[in-house]
């Protein structure tokens, strides 16, 4: 179901363009000026949702390592494959944008990361992209929480931690209490990433898929053993029903985004990647601005700024030591806790 957000009077012609009438187009030059990862990552959603995850994109790999020259030198940062550090939580929560998005056989890259996958790929939960929550004053507190306490690459026996920044006000992000240590130089060949999380089993939930305007978008309703719409994933239902003989599916606990009603007085960007709060809609090529998918039965189950959870789901090998990532998605919390989740190491290839 599509929740309306905004009058049609608050609400421009959707449009891809910037102000001068030209296409909507981020450039390298763009980089320059930025120094700090509230507006970075803005940028960073902006040049993978547009460019960098679509087809040809191997043709700006000088500009990517410049723009990345400029974001680390500013902005204090490393990339890990493809992802920011400092922001590694936000970038965690990449969604396929086209039913074409799928894994690649032969890449050497990992699961996780957007770079393994062939097909554009956006950022539907990113908070520094969402213009709702600018209205939000600094003494309402964080809006977005990891579950996290640390992220390793590496070997276990001498892990590289990710370095997040916990500093920034201006992303305005609650992390788990966690004293950081420093570790050795993060090896670009490192695949594996480790972290311990809560996580449930997936075999009692089932998938619908969702459309907008009659036309299937990368996102399915969640349905508990209840029958019930307790939660979203964002990709196509085809995409996360396809059969496997690997192992089987969990659902792992990795943060939660405040939850807002829309400013009815804020006017659509102009910026495809900029979202309203809530499950936002992906038509095509850009967010839709005057209405969301309705995540849960607010019948069933409660409101709350904290209620929705960000998970990843993933698929274990047979003897369950290692998994690869299928999805993103969202969970009620109430949904979740009936399931009995439980604390595990989670270790993602």
């Amino acid at each position: 179901m599509v929740r309306r957000l905004r009058s049609s009077s608050n609400v421009s012609a959707l449009s891809a363009s910037s102000s001068e009438g030209l296409p909507f187009s981020v450039q390298e030059s763009d980089f320059l000026e930025i120094w700090d990862w509230s507006a970075g990552f803005a940028l960073y959603n902006q040049l993978v949702t547009t460019k960098l995850s679509h087809p040809g994109a191997a043709d700006l790999s000088k500009s990517l390592v410049k723009i990345k020259k400029n974001l680390a030198l500013h902005c204090d940062c490393r990339f890990v494959h493809g992802l920011p550090e400092s922001v590694f939580d936000f970038a965690l929560l990449w969604c396929p944008a086209d039913a074409i998005t799928t894994l690649k056989s032969d890449s050497e890259e990992p699961s996780w990361s957007w770079t393994a996958w062939d097909g554009p790929v956006n950022f539907p939960f990113d908070p520094t992209s969402c213009p709702d929550l600018k209205t939000l004053a600094k003494d309402e507190g964080p809006w977005f929480k990891s579950e996290i306490k640390r992220f390793d690459i590496g070997p276990q026996d001498a892990p590289y931690i990710i370095h997040r920044d916990r500093k920034d006000e201006k992303l305005r992000t609650q992390y788990p209490a966690f004293h950081h240590v420093p570790s050795k130089d993060v090896n670009s060949d490192w695949n594996i990433l480790r972290f311990e999380a809560w996580s449930i089993k997936c075999e009692t939930f089932s998938a619908e898929q969702l459309y907008y305007e009659d036309k299937v978008v990368p996102c399915s309703h969640l349905i508990n053993d209840d029958d019930q719409q307790c939660g979203v994933i964002m990709d196509y239902h085809t995409s996360i029903s396809k059969p496997s003989d690997f192992g089987p599916y969990s659902f792992v606990l990795l943060s939660r985004n405040i939850r807002r009603e829309a400013a009815t007085k804020t006017r659509k960007p102009k910026i495809p990647t900029m979202h309203p709060p809530g499950t936002p809609i992906w038509a095509e090529d850009h967010f839709v601005w005057d209405g969301e998918f309705a995540d849960f039965d607010e019948d069933v189950f409660a409101l709350g700024p904290w209620k929705m959870l960000n998970v990843m789901l993933v698929q274990w090998n047979r003897e369950e030591t290692e998994a690869s990532r299928i999805a993103v998605g969202r969970i009620h919390e109430d949904a979740w806790e009936k399931c009995g989740p439980e604390m595990r190491k989670i270790t993602l290839v």
